[in-house]
């Protein structure tokens, strides 16, 4: 695919995810206003995850695997495929609203020592679950009254407006952004039984990169529940969350 110089590669590793992964690309067409391609890692998935680019046209390639070959390498292959300057891991299943990959990239792009940043999100457990962010690292982060995706982004951009704090966690991957120079640099995600976001954040640390959050994003995330082929089969592949 060609390269835009503002450009990002937003890579969906799936299996059998099609309801929740059509409408991540949904949301991403509705709500992304830089230069995108999609890449789709379709992992053997046994439903309509391979046609998808027959119903999206645009800036979008599915990359079929014959067998499920694991979220982490799934993502390897899509970031291999492409050629932008930025790069997006995702999870199926997460909500986007408008501003998101702007925001992500504008924190990212304050320091090159930032290797990576994520969005804010639900659960109160969660290491990036804006109430517990609001609790340890940010008590600006004002209580919302509403639960709509898009008004409390509304107001996360009218407090903290291209703002974000660096954290010491790992990041969840279900969206987090990415420089290709640094993937580059520290290498692609570990493919084995210890691969995971917060192994790469390890890697990314002792490669003198530091971690952040942007304050002014914040994204839904339903959890998935792992493929039924892949727990038959008694492996685990990677994380579909």
């Amino acid at each position: 695919m060609d390269r835009e110089e503002n450009g990002t590669d937003i890579i969906i590793p799936v299996c059998n995810q099609y309801p929740s992964t059509r409408g991540l690309l949904e949301g991403i067409y509705l709500h992304t206003d830089l230069p995108f391609h999609l890449y789709v890692v379709d992992n053997a998935s046994r439903d309509e995850t391979a046609d998808l680019d027959r119903i999206y046209t645009r800036n979008i390639t599915v990359i079929r695997n014959r067998r499920d070959r694991g979220w982490c390498a799934g993502a390897n292959q899509g970031i291999a495929a492409g050629r932008n300057p930025n790069v997006v891991l995702m999870q199926s299943g997460v909500e986007v609203s408008a501003g998101w990959l702007d925001n992500l990239q504008a924190f990212l792009d304050t320091h090159p020592r930032i290797g990576a940043v994520g969005p804010l999100g639900p659960g109160a457990s969660d290491r990036q679950g804006i109430d517990r962010v609001r609790e340890r690292l940010a008590p600006q982060i004002p209580v919302f009254r509403t639960e709509d995706l898009h008004e409390r982004n509304h107001i996360l951009k009218y407090h903290f407006h291209r703002a974000g704090i660096l954290v010491e966690d790992p990041l969840d991957f279900f969206c987090v952004l990415l420089k290709r120079r640094t993937l580059d640099a520290v290498g692609p995600l570990d493919e084995g039984p210890g691969g995971s976001g917060a192994e790469y954040c390890r890697r990314l640390r002792r490669a003198g990169y530091v971690l952040g959050l942007a304050l002014d994003t914040y994204v839904l995330y339903h959890a998935d529940p792992p493929p039924k082929a892949a727990a038959r089969r008694g492996r685990s592949q990677g994380t579909y969350m």
